[in-house]
């Protein structure tokens, strides 16, 4: 079980990287904000260099996959977010950069047991697409079938784990808070994208 130490110590780094890309801007200034809220936004915004316009997909891109996966859901609730916050959020159903192939082939010979040779007479080094969780390489098995290799990012399952308990943990704390964090219901925010993931 995760300490609240480690909750909360994720909660106000991952804060530092909105507040650096202004993210946190509303919240803080939106008068329904509970003071306890508005508190750890401040400390988590204090003395960052805050961008005028905020930029939310970058934002959460920069927190990683669960982060992603978090705003990509986000963008589908303009209810929530808001219209302006919800279209930026947009971006992060576009294309991510691609791991490097030095990365992703020994992903790939850990994950099948065997080294490449063995299993494609051929494999693309660069992926037809790449997301916040996998990306994809074209290849042909050493038998002539056209196939497609999915790839998970090394290290997402942990990441993507660890950041979900910790929004279960936070959601749960805001829901106590009352008022219009009650009623947007964050628990069943989280718990909708950890099934659509």
């Amino acid at each position: 079980m995760t300490s609240t130490l480690t909750h909360t110590w994720r909660i106000l780094k991952w804060g530092r990287t909105l507040a650096r890309h202004g993210a946190l801007i509303d919240i803080e200034r939106n008068p329904r904000t509970p003071p306890r809220l508005r508190r750890v936004v401040r400390l988590a915004r204090f003395g960052a260099r805050v961008p005028k316009t905020p930029r939310y997909a970058e934002a959460f891109a920069a927190l990683g996959p669960a982060a992603i996966k978090l705003g990509q859901t986000l963008a589908t609730r303009p209810d929530l977010v808001g219209e302006a916050v919800a279209q930026d959020l947009l971006s992060l159903q576009d294309a991510l950069p691609p791991l490097p192939w030095d990365v992703v082939r020994p992903a790939i010979e850990s994950g099948l047991g065997q080294p490449i040779e063995a299993l494609f007479a051929s494999i693309e080094e660069s992926p037809v697409g790449a997301a916040s969780i996998a990306q994809v390489h074209r290849a042909i098995t050493t038998d002539g079938r056209r196939v497609a290799v999915k790839v998970l990012r090394p290290g997402v399952e942990a990441q993507f784990f660890d950041a979900i308990d910790t929004y279960e943990w936070a959601a749960a704390r805001l829901e106590t808070m009352g008022g219009e964090l009650k009623r947007l219901r964050p628990r069943l925010v989280i718990e909708t994208m950890k099934r659509w993931t």
